[in-house]
């Protein structure tokens, strides 16, 4: 058999399988594929990805950071033996039609003897006969004053083509395409079961039939999704009239054999502009990303397409910068900074808090504000927690003086492998523990009261000690505090900022009474000026960290300058421009005079 027979019969294997085979090159970005990617998947050619970062724009953003996480952990494991780095995740992928199928995607990752890397991967379609098997654009559209269903995409879409023929001689005809998704109809559907949520279904084309009145023309294009196009409409209505739609559902429940059922729907709207000549498809498109914006913004309302792009254009950026930093997490340009915290009586050191910075690609040193959002938002603050917290146990336990803090994010606290991960590093390593400090923050407390307590008590069991930070910047009452038995409270650094304002400096003396009320340390946060810092140890904080004693330092600040650890990144002379702002120098104490609390 030719290799090109060969191949032709593979890939048909894998249509017949309702799966597609693809290699990625990591250096270059660039995907080869094989299989009938239109047929399994549903991509016509413009839309078949080449690229990563193609790939990503048909994805459930939902399920983005999922993907990026396994890739590039997959990315960063060698080959041991018979045992191949590799992942499997599941995503929804949106078709050209705009319908979504569930897509397993299972991949390992070579390593050539050249010291290239590629991708080797299968995407198989879970869901093939709900989604029809192999691909077509047969939708379902409501007839009107039935509310039964045909081939309702190509049907609306064409309903758009015969108006733009109709206003083709008309330069400045307007109209507007909205569609409209059932909010939360899985969970009816888990609840009641699939014939109910159908009946729904039916009685909300039923509803917006009747709401629409004749004005525009109403088909069903998914599963619990509608499109309404109103021709020869000003498109600055739209608005309005989803707003006229949102009330409907709230106010008038569906009737059904149930019972009435409340229900809500979200909305997304797309401009049809006669001289712009958009072909329907494009524009439905366009609504449904917007109706996804809704859904993103709290569903129960109506998102223009125009506000959708705005959000996918940040939603790129925050894509970008989350790749970003996991391949500098890959490449190991993740690094600790440390920032002491002193104490008040003594001027000596009680510890230090591990801040996370990023060395770019060029050599420079980016603070956590160019990264830390964009993995907060995109879901990866586990990765971040884990990684900090490993290397501050690898600190801990080279340096048996050194005390250290890290930060724990809501997601994190909660989850039981960071936990389950603590405990293993910690357990046997008592000396480690008890010079441990792990900071959450107050909308863990609020998140969760009793699991909060549960892990709190679990880490204090393993002899480390935990600290409330930003304290004063939710609405965790004292009684709480106590609750929660913490070592330390971190009063947040707007109320010490302005320490000067009568008001917060009655909050900062009322705070401490308190906490020397129930054997509760304080830490004071965002010195920046000896003033300040003079105030607070008159108030009775017992600990101070700012600018004012210290700058966050990528050095172990803690050794010797000429010590030959001192340095955690490696000497160069980009990172040390980037860094002249850390120099101990240039602090308001001299780092060499200050001691460790024993």
């Amino acid at each position: 058999m030719t290799e090109d027979r060969w191949f032709q019969h593979l890939s048909a294997a894998l249509t017949q399988s309702g799966a597609v085979a693809y290699m990625w090159n990591p250096s270059d970005d660039h995907f080869e594929w094989a299989g009938d990617v239109g047929r399994v998947l549903g991509l016509e050619e413009s839309m078949r990805p080449h690229s990563n970062a193609q790939l990503h724009g048909l994805l459930n953003p939902q399920t983005i950071p999922q993907r990026l996480s396994a890739l590039h952990d997959a990315l960063g494991q060698q080959t041991v033996g018979d045992s191949v780095p590799g992942f499997t995740v599941t995503y929804k992928l949106r078709r050209s039609n705009g319908t979504q199928i569930d897509i397993e995607e299972t991949a390992t990752v070579q390593h050539r003897t050249d010291g290239q890397r590629f991708v080797h991967g299968f995407m198989r379609v879970m869901n093939a006969d709900s989604a029809n098997g192999p691909y077509n654009m047969d939708g379902v559209a409501m007839i009107p004053g039935t509310g039964t269903t045909q081939s309702g995409r190509i049907t609306l879409q064409r309903k758009i083509e015969e108006w733009m023929e109709e206003v083709s001689g008309s330069y400045n005809a307007t109209g507007y395409l909205l569609v409209v998704d059932l909010d939360r109809l899985a969970l009816i559907n888990d609840a009641y079961g699939a014939r109910f949520a159908d009946e729904l279904i039916e009685k909300t084309g039923r509803r917006l039939h009747q709401l629409v009145d004749g004005s525009g023309f109403v088909a069903r294009i998914d599963g619990d999704v509608f499109g309404i196009f109103f021709g020869n409409a000003p498109y600055n209505e739209m608005p309005a009239v989803s707003k006229h739609i949102l009330k409907n559902f709230f106010d008038v429940p569906l009737e059904t054999t149930r019972g009435p059922m409340a229900i809500s729907v979200s909305i997304g709207g797309a401009a049809v502009v006669s001289k712009d000549r958009e072909d329907p498809a494009t524009l439905l498109t366009k609504a449904e990303m917007a109706v996804r914006a809704a859904k993103d913004r709290g569903r129960s309302c109506f998102v223009s397409y125009h506000e959708a792009a705005q959000q996918a254009s940040e939603n790129r950026q925050l894509l970008e910068h989350a790749d970003t930093f996991l391949r500098a997490l890959k490449d190991d340009r993740i690094k600790l900074a440390f920032q002491p915290i002193v104490d008040s009586r003594t001027n000596r050191i009680s510890f230090h808090e591990c801040l996370m910075r990023m060395i770019g690609e060029d050599g420079k040193l980016h603070s956590a504000g160019t990264f830390i959002p964009a993995v907060e938002k995109m879901g990866l603050s586990r990765v971040v927690d884990q990684y900090a917290l490993r290397m501050a146990i690898q600190e801990l336990s080279l340096f048996p003086d050194l005390q250290l803090s890290v930060n724990v994010s809501t997601l994190t606290l909660v989850d039981q492998d960071w936990l389950r991960g603590l405990v293993a590093m910690l357990r046997d390593r008592p000396s480690v523990a008890k010079r441990l400090i792990v900071e959450v923050t107050e909308s863990c407390v609020i998140h969760d009261m009793e699991k909060a307590l549960r892990v709190v008590r679990t880490i204090q069991d393993l002899g480390a000690r935990v600290a409330l930070d930003d304290f004063g910047a939710g609405y965790t009452a004292f009684a709480q505090i106590k609750q929660l038995d913490v070592d330390l409270v971190k009063i947040d650094k707007q109320f010490i900022r302005n320490i000067g304002q009568s008001e917060n400096h009655l909050f900062v003396k009322t705070l401490q009474s308190l906490a020397d009320g129930v054997d509760i340390e304080t830490v004071g946060e965002g010195v920046e000026t000896m003033s300040d810092a003079k105030q607070l140890i008159r108030d009775g904080i017992n600990h101070i960290q700012g600018y004012a004693f210290g700058f966050p330092s990528v050095e172990r600040v803690w050794l010797p300058k000429d010590h030959v650890y001192r340095k955690i990144v490696k000497e160069d002379t980009a990172v040390t421009k980037a860094m002249g702002d850390t120099k101990r120098d240039d602090l308001a104490i001299d780092m060499q005079n200050l001691r460790f609390k024993q």
